[in-house]
Formats: C-alpha cells, structure tokens, sequence
C-alpha cells in the first residue's frame, strides 16, 4: 500500500506541474494538462488521459486518469494489482486569488484523488482525501505548493498482517529551470507475517537544477537529495527486538564538470547504530564517488531505460552491454574515477577504517582484443588502504572460522567450537601477516595497495599483479 501511494504521488505531482506556464488562465490550462498527460504516457510504468475539463471566467476543472503498471516493473508473477484512480484538480484564475492558496498571482489550485477504492483496504477521516495538494502560481510562471497523505490504518483482516500510517506533509516549488521539495513522513507501525515493524520519522529534501518535465524524460541535470530515518525496528510481537537501525543517512550529490562534458556523482550514507543477533555496529559511514562520467552515455542510459523497462532482466542486460560497448572509446577517454574515500565503524571489539580510489587514465584508443588483461591494469591507477583494531580482527577471524567449523563439523558442541576459533584466529593473522596482506602497527593492523603502469605494491613490496590475475 505504500508503494502505491508513493508511486501514485509522483504522477499526482507532475500533473499538478502543469501549473507552471507564465500565462495560466482560461485556455492555457486544458494546454498545459494535456502536455503534462503526454509527459505521463512516456513515464515507465505510468499511463494517463484527461477525463473531462470544464473552464469558466473565474476557474476552471479537471479530471485526469491516472494508472500504474506493477506488472511492467515487477518480476513475473510477483506484481501487486495495478493502480488506477483519478485527479480532480480544481484552479482559481487570478490576479485575485481567494481560494487554495489565497493572495495575487496567476492561480491557486487544489488536487485531489478520488480514492473510494482505497476505503476497501484501508480507514481515515471521512471527508478527507487521501491525498490532497494545493499551491499558486506566480505572476512570473513559480509554482508552489504543499501536499499530504492523510494518517490511516489498514482495515483488520487475520491477526498477522497490519499497518498504522501516521501521516506526510510537504512543501515543493517549482520554475522553469529548477524545483525543489521537502517531506516528512511522521511514522509508521505494522505487523507482517508475525513480526512487529516500528519506522520513526522519516524525512527527504530534494533540490534540482532544471526542467522537471525534461529530467522525467531522462534529461541530465545537477540536484541533490538526502534522506533521514529516524529508527526502524523489527521483532516478535513479545517485544524481542530483532533488527535496530537508527538515525540513517543518506545524500546523493551529481553535477556536471565545467565543459558540461562529464558528470560527478556523490553519495553519502551513514547509520549511528546497527543492531542484530551477535552484531552491533556504531557510527557507520560511507562516502562513494563516481567521478568523469562520460554526459553522452549517460544521457543515451536513461533514455533507453525509458524505452526498455518492462522487458525482462536478460534483455535489459542485453541492451546495456550493448550499449556500453558502443561508447566505451567516450566511456575510458574521460577518464572514469571511483572513488572511496570514507569507509568506517565501530564495533566493541575495535574500530574499521578505510578509502580507496581507482581511475582509467591516458586511453587514447581500444585494444583488439577487449579482454587483455595487459590493457587494463597498464591504464589503471589504484591507491586503497585499510586499518582495523587488534582485537576487532581477532573476532572477525574467530567469525570467519566459526562459520567454515559449523559447516564442516555439523551438530559439534558450540562451546568447543568457539574454543577452537579462538585458538585458530591469531594463528590465522599470523599466516597473513607473514604473507604480506598484512603489517602490524601499535594497536592495529594495516593493509595497503598501489598500484600506476601495471605494477602493484603491497604494503610496500613490489607484486606481479598481471600473473596473479
């Protein structure tokens, strides 16, 4: 159910951008909707029409068909039952607006979606939409606008499955050239197949420099998004927590170089706490970066994408090989970089840290024979490294040989077991070390790669890379 919602949101919003045009009065409004149900139709997995529209002096109104087709983006036989449902959007003409969003602009306008299929399933407040957004346009061609999902709890129907959904807000605006949109979800509760499920709050703001309707059809653009989760919690109805994560965090940054040649991608994820059976992980980050990333591929990716959705993963596979191999001369000439540079936790035993970065320099031209190995590694500049704790490796080792003894000794005592890990684990360090995976540092235990030209050197000792792979 709110995946539904979610995915009938969006196309309620891009509906609700046909509010944008700088002369939005009396006929320009059936216009502008029917550009914006165009825009739908070319949506993967979206369809739409235009009911009715009816225009007078002062307002007019619209209804607008919406559907969604799970079947199109889930795997065969998996998909829930497609969502179909219809918009009513009602606008006030200005320059006097006295209703939705009172004040002086172009418009005001209220949507809506009638959901009286919804209340088979699900209970809210009578006389109040699911789903309700109203906003103004300005005199200048701005739109703003809020919108909400009302709080609502699923219908009873056997003891292991509900929801208890505790209300969005948001707040968007949006121009010729660049949007912007913040929301919050309150919480949610809910019972699945006999374990308990708590979200906490939950919040995402969105800023993008562009044209919505030209980044829904797959234009490139630089935005940025982040998203925070106050806590999830999953367990057994007793109150036997399960699964705990709290404060999660996540930022994805993309922008151009400054040729607009080349686009840069960031993505930040962070977690303070991490909990489950024998695991507990504090203070979690992860900072990536896909850096050089040829504009004309990407562009030609999202378009196709577009067109190739609903087929299945074989062929999508297909279609992107092909298309990779069509522009990778493009792809290596920009010198693609991937790059780590924050990857670290804490766990009781100790803490984690590590980064790397990995960059294809000076191609100029393919080889014959894509698979030679030489080709690669001569044009591949690495640098990575990795430091943990004495005693949080100990424990990973002992983990690692607790596992491989369970498989191999099935119904052995446990706590003999864990003796023999014990035991084993420093001698497994140890074998690494004298190999060269490893050194060892005061308190910790370090591992470092480099590798420019085809030559690698671990932790300060030349290897023949091209031999061992």
């Amino acid at each position: 159910m709110n995946k539904k919602g979610l995915l009938g949101g969006v196309g309620i919003v891009i509906v609700a951008g046909a509010l944008i045009g700088p002369k939005f009065v009396g006929p320009q409004v059936e216009g502008a909707l029917k550009q914006h149900v165009e825009v739908i139709n070319q949506l993967p997995a979206y369809n739409a029409r235009m009911v009715s529209f009816d225009s007078g002096w002062f307002g007019s109104t619209a209804t607008i068909a919406l559907g969604v087709d799970f079947g199109s983006i889930y795997p065969e036989g998996s998909a829930p039952d497609d969502l179909s449902f219809e918009v009513v959007i009602d606008v006030q003409h200005g320059p006097v607006l006295t209703q939705f969003s009172p004040g002086l602009g172009m418009a005001s306008f209220e949507a809506h979606a009638k959901d009286d299929g919804l209340r088979e399933y699900i209970e809210w407040e009578e006389g109040t939409p699911f789903y309700h957004l109203t906003g103004s346009a300005g005199f200048f061609g701005g739109v703003s606008y809020d919108d909400e999902i009302v709080a609502f709890s699923s219908k009873p129907n056997d003891e292991q499955t509900s929801l208890t959904f505790t209300g969005y807000e948001g707040e968007g605006s949006i121009s010729s050239d660049e949007f912007s949109y913040e929301g919050k979800l309150e919480g949610a509760e809910g019972l699945i197949e006999g374990q308990a499920i708590s979200i906490g709050e939950f919040e995402i703001s969105t800023e993008a420099k562009g044209n919505m309707l030209e980044i829904v059809k797959g234009e490139l653009y630089e935005g940025e998004m982040s998203m925070k989760l106050d806590k999830i919690i999953v367990g057994q109805p007793d109150d036997v927590d399960l699964f705990e994560l709290k404060d999660l965090g996540i930022e994805f940054v993309n922008y151009f170089s400054d040729d607009k040649e080349r686009m840069n991608i960031d993505m930040n994820y962070s977690v303070e706490s991490l909990k489950a059976e024998n695991f507990d992980l504090d203070d979690l980050k992860l900072k990536m970066a896909f850096n050089n990333i040829d504009s004309e591929f990407l562009l030609a990716y999202n378009q196709m994408m577009q067109k190739i959705y609903d087929q299945n993963p074989d062929e999508i596979e297909v279609a992107t090989q092909k298309l990779v191999k069509e522009n990778l001369p493009k792809l290596l000439q920009a010198e693609p970089e991937f790059v780590i540079s924050e990857f670290s936790g804490k766990m009781e035993p100790g803490e984690f840290k590590g980064d790397l970065s990995a960059k294809l320099v000076g191609v100029s031209q393919m080889p014959d024979n894509m698979e030679d190995m030489q080709f690669w590694l001569s044009n591949l500049i690495v640098d990575s490294s990795i430091a943990i704790d004495k005693p949080l490796l100990k424990w990973v080792a002992e983990q690692q040989m607790l596992s491989t003894m369970r498989m191999q000794m099935p119904g052995a005592d446990e706590a003999e077991l864990q003796k023999m890990a014990e035991q084993q684990a420093p001698m497994m360090i140890d074998m690494y070390i004298q190999q060269g995976l490893l050194k060892e540092e005061d308190d910790e235990y370090r591992s470092e790669f480099q590798m420019e030209n085809g030559e690698g050197v671990l932790n300060g000792q030349k290897i023949p890379v091209a031999k061992m792979m």
